[in-house]
């Protein structure tokens, strides 16, 4: 299963490149190559789930319009599914409520649930470090996907494989 903090890759493809909209299966299939190797790494890597996680904007009601419509565009996609939090405005600017809590229900319920045994957590704050953990604690391998230069040194050394993510494989991702 593959659990992707949409946020997290939006806010850095938005501030490198002036758009936040990437496409999701160039995503899936870059992980899932990853694991299949060489070296391989994982025998089977057949994609069971992808969990897109994110919160929509509540600015603009063009940029919002245009959120629902790449939020549209991703739930056509098999096997994917959208997790939706709340973005609320705050002293700094807007910040996602309930997305990093959802991620973490899922990943470790369905850990415990037997519904993986790997997964891939593409995301880049060390409040993961915890769900990592918990994670690899239910006996669950741990891949961590994520953006060289915009990760938290704690969450990369938590991962059991790490798959940095360069500027050019992003790139490759924009539509």
């Amino acid at each position: 299963m593959i659990f992707v903090d949409g946020g997290y890759l939006r806010e850095y493809l938005k501030k490198r490149w002036g758009d936040d909209k990437f496409n999701a299966e160039r995503l899936e299939q870059h992980l899932i190559n990853f694991l299949r190797g060489p070296p391989i790494l994982v025998t089977h890597a057949e994609l069971v789930r992808t969990y897109y996680y994110d919160a929509i904007v509540n600015e603009s009601q063009k940029e919002r319009d245009e959120q629902k419509e790449f939020f549209k565009s991703l739930r056509t996609i098999s096997f994917l599914e959208t997790r939706l939090g709340q973005l609320v405005k705050s002293e700094k600017g807007n910040r996602q409520k309930g997305v990093d809590i959802l991620m973490a229900i899922d990943m470790l319920s369905k850990a415990y649930e037997n519904h993986y045994d790997v997964s891939v957590l593409f995301a880049g704050d060390a409040d993961f470090v915890e769900l990592v953990k918990a994670v690899k604690d239910a006996g669950k391998r741990v891949f961590g996907a994520y953006i060289i230069g915009h990760v938290s040194e704690e969450l990369k050394e938590s991962f059991d494989v790490r798959i940095p993510m360069e500027e050019e494989q992003l790139r490759k991702l924009l539509p």
